[in-house]
């Protein structure tokens, strides 16, 4: 028996970008292909949404969406406003609690979509050329005087709204940034404190006016130890967003469903598979339902990936797409349960020459490379090699699991 027999393989492989969601199209099929768990359609009905409403003014927040690369925070984010934008969107969406929620803000919204590159312009200057752009397309006439001649952005950006408003007196605006936080990595202290000064008032305008704002991070910004210095200011951003974490359920959701769904029969084979080996592994026999679910992924790769620090390159759903696509003509083993775990993305990391340059990889890499060549040259009893093997390559993750590769761990 084969693993394609087994799985239902729909890839997750391309890389999508806020921007796609300008074409209507496009915006559709990224309605219809995303993936709700239960976690996230809480967070939807409960948070995002409540939030994002302007029928009933209450103490309105930005909302941050916070998820690394490949996680599916883009596509969440290029949903969110999709729904906001197009009225007739929410027909699409796979989640009846999700869809009857999202009618508070169904195409209530003119929507402005940013995503920030390799730039030293101010936030301020960037987000508002972008938005006064948008008002000209709208035919608003509204131009944002330059920083130097305001005391503060909210003014400015309330006057901008009621123009808007004169014209779509029904509807606000809902300005999405991506990829904030390589952009704010970027800033030395003065301009960061700026920076975030915008963005705080970005937050409070929420509660005075329609006017909404969704920005994309890969990492928490608030508890990051990068931004201690400017902690001051950070406290009182927070003060003004709300955040949605893409959490490692919601990506063992998307695994079951989408990348690796399976019919009641496929199921049965694989639980039937697995058993046999529970009595051999505590926790196999503990989450039997989840391993059946996940299969072939252990669901200890999406734990694991989690917590790997080199954060840049964890894209985990395309690491899983190309490792299962690689498995799907080879026979499942009848002598060992033939699941993938956190091992195999040993050799996708070292095979990364630009992980090299990150503090701690280079050494933790000659490292596991010199105990594999001792265990290749030494080891006499070959039978055990490749297990010898995947044991080495799973602790050198492992040990990339922690800020410092000196930091001890396990018993």
């Amino acid at each position: 028996m084969r693993y394609r027999d087994l799985i239902q393989f729909d890839p997750i492989e391309s890389v999508i970008q806020l921007r796609e969601a300008d074409d209507k199209q496009e915006a559709r099929h990224l309605v219809q292909t995303y993936v709700i768990s239960d976690r996230m359609a809480d967070l939807f009905v409960n948070l995002v949404f409540p939030q994002l409403q302007i029928d009933r003014p209450v103490d309105n927040k930005g909302v941050l969406i916070v998820g690394n690369y490949g996680t599916g925070k883009s596509h969440l984010m290029s949903v969110i406003s999709a729904l906001a934008e197009h009225g007739d969107l929410a027909e699409s969406l796979t989640n009846e609690q999700v869809k009857e929620a999202a009618q508070t803000i169904n195409g209530r919204f003119h929507v402005v979509r940013v995503e920030i590159g390799s730039v030293t312009r101010s936030l301020r200057d960037i987000l508002l050329e972008e938005l006064e752009e948008m008002l000209a397309e709208w035919d608003v006439d509204y131009t944002f005087p330059t920083g130097d001649q305001i005391t503060n952005n909210k003014d400015s950006i309330i006057a901008a709204v009621a123009a808007f408003q004169q014209v779509y007196p029904d509807q606000g605006i809902l300005l999405v940034v991506d990829e904030l936080l390589d952009y704010l990595r970027t800033r030395e202290e003065r301009d960061l404190i700026l920076d975030l000064g915008f963005l705080r008032e970005l937050g409070e305008v929420a509660a005075l006016t329609p006017f909404r704002f969704l920005g994309g991070l890969q990492e928490t910004l608030f508890d990051n130890p990068r931004f201690a210095f400017v902690a001051q200011q950070l406290r009182r951003v927070r003060d003004r967003f709300e955040q949605v974490r893409i959490a490692r359920e919601d990506i063992a959701y998307v695994v079951a469903h989408r990348l690796l769904r399976k019919n009641d029969q496929q199921l049965a084979q694989i639980t039937d598979h697995l058993r046999q080996f529970a009595p051999l592994y505590n926790r196999l026999a503990e989450r039997l339902d989840e391993f059946a679910r996940l299969f072939p992924i252990h669901p200890a790769y999406i734990e694991t990936f989690e917590q790997v620090y080199v954060a840049e390159k964890r894209e985990v759903l395309k690491t899983f797409s190309l490792a299962i696509r690689g498995l799907l003509d080879k026979e499942v083993p009848t002598d060992q349960p033939g699941l993938i775990s956190y091992d195999h993305s040993w050799d996708i990391l070292r095979g990364n020459p630009s992980m090299r340059s990150l503090d701690g990889v280079a050494e933790v890499i000659d490292k596991s490379n010199l105990l594999e060549g001792r265990i290749d040259h030494a080891y006499t009893k070959k039978h055990l090699l490749p297990v010898a093997r995947r044991i080495i390559h799973a602790l050198s993750v492992h040990r990339l699991t922690t800020d410092s590769i000196r930091t001890p761990v396990g018993a």
